[in-house]
């Protein structure tokens, strides 16, 4: 059974608790998805990678932009992420078949 103390019905999957104003209630170190120091996840390291590999497949056949107007600004939370999102214009590139 997991411990209540950081969140409501924590033996239970809801992804919502991480929406809109429910994630602003949850404590900064309260959610690391791969663990951290010497108890860390054995696998994060084979995630990353296999995430790259994944982002370079996508890089070869299409290419992205930032649509007009649009800025970039960082902003840190327990990683770092666009502020606003980070929407995107998807074009197929022309390959030679």
């Amino acid at each position: 059974m997991a411990d209540g103390s950081l969140w409501d019905r924590p033996d239970i999957f809801d992804p919502t608790r991480f929406l809109d104003k429910a994630r602003d209630r949850i404590d900064r170190y309260a959610y690391l998805p791969f663990g951290a120091g010497p108890r860390g996840c054995i696998g994060s390291v084979f995630a990353l990678q296999e995430a790259t590999i994944v982002v370079a497949t996508i890089i070869r056949s299409f290419e992205l932009q930032v649509p007009p107007g649009h800025t970039v600004w960082p902003v840190h939370r327990v990683t770092l992420r666009p502020q606003g999102g980070l929407p995107m214009m998807v074009r197929s590139r022309d390959r030679p078949g």
